[in-house]
């Protein structure tokens, strides 16, 4: 996977899709559905835009996504999927050993919660599994794609999203590298403050290497585009890798029975397109 830019259609949530399922009285087992729709989506992206043919990439979970993997694998297209289990901190994998079902795949992709105050031990525990996985990557030659959640603790919300977490998130990195831990890639929280997304990338820039991508977290297009105004054009930004924002409510429609197959897919399909021409008339202002 080419890691100077990428657009990741990002398709690995599991226990978002379960507590949906049990609100709404639909079986778990359906969620593979959905996770087929995806692929087909990005297929139909991939067939209308140079962009998502060139730089295009899916994350996709082992446990309900295992047939759209091998097919998304089989087509050449880069694929991931998380070794970490869902929901859990201290990180914990998802199966033992963690690369159990990471050979092939085009890269890696692990999930962190993080707050300075939490246990230093839980903390250390933490760092060891990183180096610990990264050491494998390495050795295997897969791209390992790091991505960061900061969580929130009782901060002034507009002040936490434009210095609180743009600090947090510098001050992490740097103590990544200083561990050795020096991903590919961060997957991480857009920021709306310019100069809280200059601070991140100033720390990313302290190692050649790795890159990072803007995560979507559910939200809607003014406020993602928000993000990649502040992110786009920055010498570590390559992209992003959205997964609620495009799939979740037309799945979601899918699964009510709301929304045939071919038209969630076609909607799935818009979306993220339109993510990727948004970040691509941003990198040209």
């Amino acid at each position: 996977m080419n890691t100077s830019r990428v657009f990741m259609l990002a398709s690995d949530h599991r226990w978002q899709w379960q507590e949906w399922c049990d609100k709404n009285g639909v079986a778990h087992e359906r969620i593979s559905e959905v996770k087929g729709l995806v692929l087909e989506a990005f297929l139909q992206a991939r067939g209308r835009s140079d962009q998502v043919r060139t730089y295009g990439a899916l994350l996709l979970d082992n446990q309900y996504s295992a047939e759209a993997i091998a097919r998304a694998m089989a087509l050449g297209i880069p694929v991931g999927a998380p070794v970490e289990k869902a929901g859990v901190f201290p990180l914990h994998w998802e199966r033992e050993p963690f690369h159990a079902v990471s050979r092939g795949n085009s890269f890696v992709k692990v999930l962190v919660r993080y707050r300075p105050e939490w246990p230093p031990a839980d903390r250390e525990q933490q760092w060891n599994k990183l180096l610990d996985l990264q050491a494998w990557c390495r050795a295997e030659k897969i791209p390992l794609l790091v991505e960061i959640i900061i969580m929130k603790a009782g901060e002034d919300e507009q002040d936490f999203e434009r210095r609180g977490r743009p600090a947090m998130l510098a001050g992490l990195i740097r103590d990544a590298y200083a561990r050795g831990l020096v991903p590919a890639i961060w997957k991480i929280e857009g920021t709306t403050s310019r100069d809280g997304a200059v601070a991140i990338d100033a720390a990313i820039r302290e190692r050649d290497e790795p890159r990072q991508l803007i995560l979507g977290k559910g939200a809607g297009p003014e406020a993602i585009g928000s993000w990649f105004d502040a992110a786009a054009g920055l010498e570590s930004t390559a992209g992003f890798a959205i997964g609620r924002s495009v799939f979740m409510e037309p799945g979601s429609a899918f699964l009510r029975g709301d929304l045939s197959a071919a038209d969630a897919t076609a909607q799935i399909a818009e979306r993220y397109l339109a993510f990727v021409d948004g970040w691509v008339e941003r990198e040209a202002r």
